[in-house]
């Protein structure tokens, strides 16, 4: 099964805290008059109080994000604590995600017991209580507990705390397919990738795991009854005629879609079996994230021998929610799962580097052409802000994730034109904001930009040529930010910064915050 991020929900379980009061009295922890001190009212008014309190969170949380049926704990002014109620409430605890506790006179210390007994993240909102309930928090923090216990006194912090943690979910439910050929942990062009995988796993609960390439390529055709050469006599989860069909379909869709098609279908197809393997390898080994190291494969000559590259997979995989990256780029990949579980859209990722002014000129940069760079460099507003983002992996559903935008086709590779990619115009799109995010290779701290699309390269050309310019208010500070995080940086349409710095506070990484 391939678990995609948008059907990663957040349970989020309404705590009511009910303290009944047995006689009529007033005083320090009794306020009311009338009616509203006899026997019997505290119910009335409590079922409304609750009816509200779980009608109020269901309006206010953000997509993904499921509200269970709320469970009490009831008590009354003798400060009794019946333990079958927590016995009762156990099974929807361990169902949930996150505790959305009452607030009040007689319940805050219920709370407090709460966290020391099941450990879960709690929210109080802004249905709560009266007050904006910090005590609880403070209580917890104290007591150094390995729970966390948030209080949101407006609806908006809280819908975005709730995208957060459900983002957070996301990235504890990523398991990567790794296809290797040396190193598991990084590939010989990435330096910048994680560090320790066991640390990530150990910081956000991601998973790896790891196949073969000789093991991986051996399965872009039909099983026999011999075996793989790398694996004679072993039933291996090859290619099959259904899988080629499905091929052989998707290829004549993506050619029929395109508005230019510049790669003969015959020197197309070897790429597109490469997608279909890869997403049937994701399916056997239940993972929902991806990644291969280029250089590391390429230099087998293999993939000169089968006429194949990644890219198509890299995009194919992006425009459906699965993370997907070059050159073996483990961070780039979660940084676009981040990306995804914020934001709901389609991510792209590349080189990605500042353009300097150099003798009245932008400096010539991989990718880009002069005429390019000369038609922007007329623009007074982009000196010292222009950069770039560069990769062969755009795809069609960069401005909306639900529908395709017009694309070509070309091969990456220039002499024997194979290895389908995806071209896209991104000067379609000027004036449009992106977010830019990627995990450091610790995985410590997390790079954020915003910036505006300026315009578009290589759309019209071949191989890793395709390009999108961008505005940043801050290059420098972006650029020291960078170093810090590595070349690959990913981004999506629109403008997630909120969202992504919430995050971090959720997942106890440092932001780095640049526009």
């Amino acid at each position: 099964m391939i678990e995609q991020a948008k059907d990663i929900k957040l349970n989020v379980l309404p705590l009511e805290l009910f303290c009944e009061h047995l006689y009529y009295y007033e005083g320090p922890c009794r306020f009311g008059s009338g009616e509203a001190l006899e026997p019997g009212y505290d119910k009335v008014a409590f079922a409304k109080r609750a009816k509200n309190f779980v009608e109020d969170i269901k309006a206010h949380v953000p997509e993904g994000v499921n509200v269970m049926e709320p469970v009490l704990f009831h008590r009354t002014d003798d400060w009794d604590e019946p333990e079958e109620q927590w016995r009762a409430m156990e099974d929807a605890v361990n169902k949930a995600d996150v505790v959305v506790p009452m607030a009040g006179a007689g319940v805050q210390d219920l709370g407090l017991k709460f966290a020391m007994r099941f450990k879960k993240t709690m929210c109080y909102c802004p249905a709560s209580g009266q007050f904006n309930v910090p005590d609880v928090p403070a209580g917890i923090a104290a007591r150094h507990m390995d729970v966390k216990c948030y209080s949101e006194y407006r609806w908006e912090d809280f819908t975005l705390r709730m995208t957060a943690l459900r983002a957070k979910k996301i990235l504890a439910r990523t398991k990567y397919l790794c296809v290797t050929r040396f190193d598991g942990r990084t590939g010989v062009s990435r330096p910048d990738s994680f560090s320790s995988l066991d640390q990530i796993t150990e910081r956000f609960g991601t998973t790896f795991h790891f196949v073969n390439l000789h093991e991986f390529i051996d399965c872009m055709k039909e099983a026999t009854p011999e075996g793989n050469y790398t694996t004679p006599g072993r039933k291996t989860p090859n290619v099959d005629a259904e899988d080629l069909k499905k091929a052989e379909e998707l290829c004549d869709e993506l050619i029929g879609g395109a508005e230019e098609v510049r790669i003969e279908r015959e020197l197309m197809m070897p790429s597109v079996i490469a997608y279909v393997l890869t997403r049937k390898f994701m399916d056997r080994f239940d993972c929902n994230a991806f990644s291969m190291p280029c250089p590391d494969a390429c230099s087998t000559r293999r993939i000169n021998q089968n006429k194949f590259t990644m890219c198509l997979t890299h995009a194919l995989n992006a425009e459906c929610g699965t993370p997907s990256a070059c050159e073996y780029d483990l961070p780039a990949a979660l940084s676009e799962q981040a990306l995804i579980a914020v934001s709901g859209m389609s991510p792209y990722m590349g080189n990605t580097c500042p353009i300097p002014m150099v003798d009245g000129a932008f400096k010539q940069v991989f990718g880009a052409t002069k005429e390019s760079l000369a038609e922007l460099a007329k623009d007074p507003d982009l000196r010292e802000h222009l950069w770039m983002t560069q990769h062969s992996v755009a795809h069609r559903c960069l401005p909306d994730p639900n529908e395709h935008a017009p694309y070509s086709l070309a091969p990456f590779a220039y002499d024997q034109k194979f290895g389908a990619t995806f071209r896209y115009d991104f000067a379609r799109d000027k004036g449009e904001t992106i977010t830019m995010c990627k995990f450091s290779p610790d995985g410590a701290k997390m790079f954020i930009g915003k910036g505006t699309i300026v315009g578009s390269s290589g759309q019209d050309r071949d191989n890793c040529t395709q390009l999108v310019f961008y505005r940043l208010n801050d290059s420098l500070a972006a650029h020291r930010a960078q170093c810090e995080v590595g070349i690959h940086i990913t981004l999506v349409y629109g403008d997630y910064t909120k969202e992504l710095v919430a995050l971090c506070e959720t997942l106890g990484v440092e932001p780095m915050l640049v526009d």
